[in-house]
């Protein structure tokens, strides 16, 4: 089993029916996992901050969904997450492909990895890295069952030390 089947089987365990989705290299193998195991609705999104909507509303209504999203689309949700999510309770949990760490090789996602668990930290949204495939599933499992205990947004960061980088070429 894959990282990204490890994570799937966590988020069936924690009865997640819907993966709200803007696409990333690591959301894709995550949603393809999904597709294989079945059971999930998929919803593509335009932006990020659309996402937290679209979960919140999901928990308000009593269903289970979660935001697969890339690292700059934290930077989108900001303003969604501090004036809906967070003051209202609402459990949101959110899968980050981060970018911008080990192996990154545009400048222009250097920025916003880096300053991702700040951001994070700021706003008091507990965050979870990914970082060894033996340890995936139990740590997703975990930090959901505390997002849906704490009634608040909780994030997962799949780390390149997990999923590998994006192969690219440095500029010169």
């Amino acid at each position: 089993m894959s990282w990204a089947d490890s994570i799937v089987r966590a988020l069936k365990n924690n009865n997640v029916r819907f993966l709200n989705y803007v696409p990333d290299s690591k959301i894709e193998k995550i949603l393809e996992a999904a597709r294989k195991h079945g059971g999930f609705e998929f919803l593509p999104l335009t932006r990020e901050e659309e996402g937290i909507g679209v979960v919140c509303g999901q928990a308000i209504g009593g269903a289970r969904g979660v935001l697969l999203c890339p690292t700059a689309g934290l930077g989108n949700s900001i303003n969604a997450l501090a004036s809906m999510a967070i003051p209202y309770c609402i459990p949101c949990p959110i899968i980050i492909g981060v970018r911008g760490e080990l192996g990154e090789f545009n400048p222009g996602q250097i920025t916003m990895g880096q300053a991702t668990q700040d951001i994070l930290d700021a706003l008091r949204i507990p965050a979870y890295r990914l970082t060894r495939e033996d340890d995936t599933e139990k740590i997703t499992d975990g930090a959901m069952r505390m997002c849906y205990a704490s009634d608040g947004p909780m994030a997962l960061l799949v780390t390149n030390e997990l999923a590998g980088w994006k192969e690219g070429t440095p500029l010169s």
